[in-house]
């Protein structure tokens, strides 16, 4: 018999764990404490440090109702409280099962308060009943580019994006950094854990993340020269780079074995605009 945790299957908390390897970046549940709070015990024993989640509280009333202005208090407090770069909304599958739209209500809020138009807002719909934290964490990839990443307009050479997938660690990411510089490239990293989850101890208490990928990092990705994406459940944010900033991109599996390492490192430089190899 296979025994399946639902916790550790959380789209949510694969939207998290993406939000937790950018830099100065506040992660949200649009849903009940109880549910931060399991993700954030789980994050917690994991990676042995304090990790910074927050919630929109849903209560029972507000759960029938709507849970819409729990999202923009939520937004007002923590902009109050903290200074982040980026806050991350991710749906649960309470107010899912409700119908909430969270993009819609991010809409609402940027209305009403204009004055915190430069802070980024990436609402992401990860129902906790549809796919598994490796679904959430693309889907979180996919909106931070939509959103973060504008076209390019000159090309930096030898400056190359790595989408890294959920499965790799810290140490995988670290190696991959110090690889890549090795041979001249310019890497940035979308997220990289390696800067944020990395046992990383400020002097005073933060309430956001510390270290990984900036919103300026994430603003130059659009001139890079190519895309490497490591992990199939990935190809989607790959796309999506492709049409935002005409970026090619290669697609590998896994970084084991003679044929994936050959299409890394080969950087699918022949390949027209888009095309992809999959060992």
């Amino acid at each position: 018999f296979v025994s399946v945790n639902p916790l550790k299957m959380s789209a949510p908390l694969g939207g998290a764990l993406f939000f937790l390897g950018l830099d100065r970046s506040l992660p949200v549940f649009h849903g009940s404490q109880g549910c931060t709070s399991f993700a954030l015990v789980l994050l917690g024993r994991h990676f042995k440090e304090s990790i910074p989640l927050q919630t929109t509280a849903m209560s029972e009333v507000t759960t029938i109702l709507g849970g819409g202005d729990n999202i923009q208090a939520a937004i007002m407090k923590i902009l109050e409280k903290g200074n982040p770069s980026v806050i991350g909304i991710c749906s649960t599958g309470l107010t899912e099962t409700k119908g909430e739209d969270i993009v819609g209500e991010v809409a609402l809020f940027r209305k009403k308060h204009p004055e915190h138009n430069d802070v980024p807002l990436v609402a992401v719909s990860t129902p906790d009943f549809r796919g598994s934290h490796e679904d959430g964490f693309r889907d979180a990839m996919v909106r931070t580019i939509e959103e973060l990443v504008p076209p390019g307009e000159k090309t930096v050479k030898n400056q190359v994006n790595v989408l890294a997938g959920s499965h790799l660690t810290v140490a995988d990411i670290d190696y991959l950094r110090e690889t890549l510089t090795g041979f001249g490239f310019s890497p940035i990293f979308l997220p990289d854990l390696s800067r944020s989850l990395d046992g990383i101890i400020p002097d005073t208490f933060e309430p956001v993340s510390m270290g990984g990928t900036t919103v300026e990092e994430i603003r130059r990705m659009g001139s890079s020269e190519h895309t490497l994406v490591i992990g199939e459940s990935l190809r989607a944010a790959g796309e999506a780079l492709l049409k935002k900033s005409g970026i090619p991109y290669v697609v590998v599996n896994r970084l084991m074995g003679i044929t994936p390492l050959t299409v890394f490192w080969s950087r699918s430089k022949t390949s027209p605009v888009g095309t992809t190899r999959n060992p």
